[in-house]
């Protein structure tokens, strides 16, 4: 049976002619030392007297994506028709499993294709418009919901596929309310200071938990294998998060009172007029959450990035699903008081002190001296800060593709899980 895609080893699998080598190293030196992903790439993963077929298909469902170099060489030899396969079989049993298409001049793949999209490649090199279309494509984002504006609900549940249908139907339906369903990303590290998952939760304006059967008739806070779920649901009440809390009526608390559980099979494709009374009810009980996750983004006001519409705020949003802010945007008489709160209560402080432009290390120092999370990053070769911010790490990029790499290495970090996407 395929790993779930948070255990698996690898975020993308490199599909590729080897006729088309050099674009395809151009790619894996970038995707692993630039952007921060690990790759399956075979040059580098399979041995000399590898069972091609029988590999290639294990390789596969080591990943969390494909991304497939589509010319003439790979679509009319090789391996690359199978691989392709392969990953829509994945596809089909998990949405989540992303198959990313770069498509070479003068290739025809309508007919392999059929219902994916693809990017496509001016040239047999990369440049910043495929860098920047590969990570979207790898983050998906159409059709979400603004951060800067949406409802962020918690979400607390099983993304097992034996067990996870109610959960799916719950999402569904709150989907549809046009609420933004967060949860924490599946293969996550643990970051910043404090418990990751409860200020996830804090930055929510609205708690959902669907507890599944899993073979046990008692749930509490230190017993799995409902521990989370519980402990989850506790912190929600602590901050007085409005709250529903879906379960299937084989699960009952012995630790607490479950009185106010709502009852729905683990199973139910469907939910009951109850429970979507419940969620309707969220409509009017949302509130702005207790700590709201935002990025400061600390970088020269005349430059592109600066830009709410810009290319490389567009990412840092897409990536970790939170809005991101530039001095210039406060508009208050206190101005710099004004900053200092916004540095003071950032999430993260992205900080690009190129040519150590003054401005952005004082905004900088600020986040180091609020205890926020600060990120450095800087144009130009490798090199220590200012004196100031001399215990932080500075990163550097020469163009604009290492430029995009960088963030991304830098921000998915920082992630959070958005569910819609997946739906």
């Amino acid at each position: 049976m395929p790993l779930p895609l948070n255990k698996r080893d690898f975020d993308i699998f490199l599909s590729h002619a080897h006729r088309d080598a050099p674009l395809v190293s151009e790619l894996d030196h970038w995707l692993t030392e630039k952007a921060g992903f690990s790759v399956w790439y075979d040059a580098r993963e399979l041995s000399g007297g590898a069972l091609l077929a029988t590999d290639l298909q294990l390789a596969i469902e080591r990943c969390r994506s494909i991304l497939l170099l589509a010319s003439e060489e790979a679509l009319t030899r090789g391996w690359v028709k199978a691989e392709y396969n392969s990953a829509m079989d994945e596809r089909a049993n998990n949405a989540a499993f992303r198959i990313v298409a770069l498509r070479l001049p003068k290739t025809d793949v309508k007919e392999l294709m059929k219902g994916t999209t693809w990017i496509d490649v001016p040239e047999p090199r990369l440049d910043a418009g495929t860098a920047l279309a590969v990570v979207r494509a790898l983050y998906p984002g159409e059709k979400l919901p603004n951060p800067r504006t949406a409802r962020d609900v918690f979400i607390s549940a099983s993304w097992h596929p034996s067990d996870n249908a109610s959960a799916s139907t719950v999402c569904r339906v709150l989907s549809e309310q046009g609420f933004r369903l967060v949860g924490d990303a599946r293969d996550q590290e643990g970051f910043g200071t404090g418990d990751r998952v409860e200020r996830i939760i804090a930055s929510c304006g609205a708690f959902i938990g669907i507890v599944p059967f899993r073979g046990e008739l008692h749930a509490n806070k230190t017993d799995k294998p409902y521990k989370y779920f519980i402990r989850e649901m506790d912190f929600a009440t602590k901050l007085a998060l409005p709250s529903v809390v879906v379960a299937d009526s084989r699960v009952s608390r012995d630790d607490g009172s479950d009185q106010a559980w709502l009852r729905m099979d683990t199973n139910a494709t469907e939910c009951p007029s109850n429970i979507v009374a419940a969620l309707e009810d969220l409509e009017e009980q949302w509130r702005p959450p207790p700590q709201p996750q935002y990025i400061f983004l600390a970088t020269d006001l005349d430059s592109s990035a600066a830009r709410a519409a810009g290319s490389i705020r567009h990412l840092i949003e897409r990536i970790t699903g939170m809005p991101t802010f530039v001095g210039n945007e406060i508009h208050e008489r206190q101005i710099q008081s004004a900053i200092i709160d916004k540095l003071r209560g950032a999430f993260l402080v992205l900080a690009d002190i190129t040519d150590d432009n003054l401005n952005t290390c004082i905004e900088a120092g600020m986040g180091v001296a609020a205890g926020t999370s600060v990120e450095l990053f800087a144009r130009g070769k490798p090199r220590r800060p200012p004196f100031m911010l001399r215990d932080l790490q500075l990163s550097t990029y020469e163009d604009e593709v290492e430029l995009i790499g960088l963030v991304h290495k830098i921000a998915r970090r920082y992630r959070r899980r958005i569910l819609n996407a997946e739906m």
